[in-house]
């Protein structure tokens, strides 16, 4: 008896890998998803994370952005739009995402902490000016038609 499950993925380029597995881990949207030969039949939406195949005394890592996989006791199938492995990342590239990505967000964060602050200031100046003339006498014309 064969005590492996076969993983297949899918891309819209065709099929991207292929391989028999002792375990496969997927990132779903809530969560890591454990398969293992047998599992019970179900579908599960993929986030974006690390696919881990555990083979013999080896794990392999996969990086995958979304998609969906079909799993039954035997296998595995995903669908998904991208899939690379680790000879296919540019890692420059992804280090250089990640700064950016950083310094964006410090630059949102220091936005978002000014428009609090304007809030702030705006409803102190607003309380001010109703603190010092708690009553005003309004002279005006009544003008009946």
């Amino acid at each position: 008896m064969n005590n492996k499950i076969e993983l297949k993925i899918t891309t819209p380029r065709g099929l991207k890998f292929e391989e028999e597995a002792d375990m496969v881990i997927m990132r779903c949207i809530d969560g890591d998803l454990g398969v293992l030969p047998g599992h019970e039949p179900i579908s599960a939406v993929l986030g974006d994370g690390i696919l881990r195949i555990y083979n013999n005394d080896y794990v392999k890592k996969l990086a995958v952005f979304g998609g969906i996989a079909d799993i039954d006791q035997k296998s595995i199938k995903i669908f998904t739009t991208i899939a690379q492995r680790p000879d296919e990342i540019d890692v420059e590239r992804a280090e250089s995402d990640l700064r950016e990505a950083e310094a964006t967000m410090i630059e949102e964060l220091e936005e978002n902490q000014v428009r609090r602050l304007q809030v702030l200031m705006r409803r102190a100046l607003v309380r001010i000016e109703v603190s010092s003339h708690p009553e005003e006498t309004i002279h005006y014309d009544n003008q009946d038609s």
